[in-house]
């Protein structure tokens, strides 16, 4: 018999187990399938994706300063990099966090299942237990939240050993690369190549599109490479790597590239192929529903995160979108106080913050100024540089700047874009700006603390009107 819950949430990453916390304290009764190994929750950002990478570029970003204290009066000698210990540390992290969400769900009377689910009919779900058996679990509501995975390119499968993908890199424990090339230069690719090169690894990332963070301003895009140029990566853009040219039969990699110098062959110890991640729907038995999924298996929902098929909801990387752990939590959320007969409001594409961890940081949200262009606004621009910010020149760091995109005949936010320290910090600002319709003259008359990094941001803001003091 059927164990019966007001809610099914299949997948436990931020899609999953934060609207399942929502849920909890609207006063459903829920239950919680994950299938990966062991039961951990918190999905690919928790076990392989945001926190190990970003707990590596701690490590990777502590080398860089110890390396480079003299300036400031800091001699250390020499300095020694043990990356088992930086591995250690980055599974006590994630195992730290695991223990809160697990505790998270007994506070909040959740019932985790351990297994694979799937639709054996639009309300009821099969869950094949990891540790043998079925249960069948019966909801008003389901909550599809599977996310997604690593991707590839055919000819570029991975192994594990010489063909990696960013799982590869978080869960290796013993060492690390003396050279790598990396595929994409998207979030994944950057930060990886950041991470290494502060690692003492030969850098050379390949990007197909014709510059770096193809998805960012092309300020930013550019900014980067100057920067990433100037630490010894090598930075190819607008070149094409041919996978029917892989030779993995050395003791590393060989693959022919090509792009505005001709063709030339590249070798290194590894090959990280970071070219993007592709849904997890295949275990779900869609066919059971009308969930509609496109041919890129995105599943097709509304604004409220609603399938074609009545009380079936999904939410978070599965439904395509910018497939951020942050996005895929408030969807989560949208959802199920739908469910409850809330009045949520719909999120805002261009209120979600897109936040890039390699050195320098990038953050972005809402338009650049060519996208708003495109769209039809008049634009006005405020820029202003790290480089007349007093913290960030205390700091060590003062390359890169803050740009704020403005509407010219509102005054209205419309997006912000940037690159060096912190930003992935600083960009909360503007986004709440913008939430609350707030104008760059009001974030100008925000007092900014002296001397802080966020001081870009009013400077930024006030250089939308011509106003900036300190540049």
């Amino acid at each position: 018999m059927a164990e019966k819950f007001d809610l099914v949430i299949i997948g436990g990453g931020n899609a999953g187990y934060i609207p399942a916390i929502r849920a909890s304290q609207l006063g459903m009764r829920v239950a919680l399938v994950e299938k990966r190994e062991g039961g951990h929750l918190g999905g690919t950002c928790l076990n392989l994706g945001c926190i190990p990478t970003k707990a590596l570029l701690q490590t990777a970003a502590m080398l860089h300063d110890a390396r480079n204290g003299e300036e400031f009066g800091v001699r250390v000698g020499d300095v020694r990099f043990d990356y088992r210990q930086a591995a250690k540390r980055r599974d006590q992290v994630v195992n730290q966090l695991r223990r809160g969400v697990a505790g998270l769900m007994k506070k909040n009377k959740v019932t985790v299942y351990n297994g694979v689910g799937s639709f054996a009919e639009p309300k009821k779900i099969r869950v094949e237990l990891n540790d043998g058996g079925t249960e069948e679990l019966e909801a008003e509501n389901v909550l599809i939240a599977t996310g997604s995975a690593v991707n590839t390119l055919p000819g570029l499968e991975f192994d594990g050993e010489k063909v990696i993908s960013s799982d590869d890199v978080v869960t290796e424990n013993e060492d690390y690369p003396e050279s790598v090339i990396i595929l994409g230069s998207g979030a994944v690719g950057v930060e990886f190549a950041s991470m290494y090169n502060d690692f003492g690894t030969e850098v050379t990332i390949v990007e197909i599109l014709d510059r770096l963070v193809p998805l960012e301003d092309p300020e930013v895009s550019a900014e980067l490479k100057k920067q990433f140029e100037g630490r010894g990566i090598r930075c190819l853009t607008g070149t094409k790597a041919d996978p029917g040219s892989l030779d993995k039969s050395g003791d590393g990699v060989r693959i022919k590239v090509a792009g505005e110098d001709g063709e030339e062959t590249l070798e290194a110890e590894k090959l990280l192929v970071a070219v993007g991640r592709r849904t997890v729907v295949e275990d779900l038995n869609l066919e059971a529903t009308s969930v509609r999924t496109d041919d890129r298996g995105i599943i097709q929902v509304d604004e409220f995160y609603r399938t074609d098929e009545p009380g079936v909801y999904a939410a978070g990387d599965v439904i395509g979108g910018y497939w951020l752990a942050h996005a895929a939590g408030h969807e989560g959320i949208v959802a199920v106080e739908h469910m409850a007969g809330k009045d949520p409001m719909p999120l805002d594409q261009n209120l979600i913050p897109r936040v890039t961890f390699c050195r320098p940081e990038i953050a972005s949200f809402g338009l650049s100024e060519g996208q708003a262009r495109e769209e039809g606004y008049e634009v006005k621009v405020g820029k202003f540089p790290f480089r007349a910010i007093g913290k960030a020149l205390i700091e060590g760091e003062p390359n890169g700047f803050f740009k704020v995109v403005a509407d010219a005949e509102t005054d209205l936010i419309l997006g912000m874009h940037a690159i060096g320290p912190h930003v992935t910090e600083l960009i909360a600002e503007g986004v709440f700006a913008k939430l609350v319709e707030g104008t760059p003259e009001e974030i100008g008359m925000s007092v900014h603390a002296h001397p802080s990094l966020a001081e870009v941001v009013g400077e930024a803001a006030m250089a939308v009107d011509g106003h900036a003091i300190h540049f």
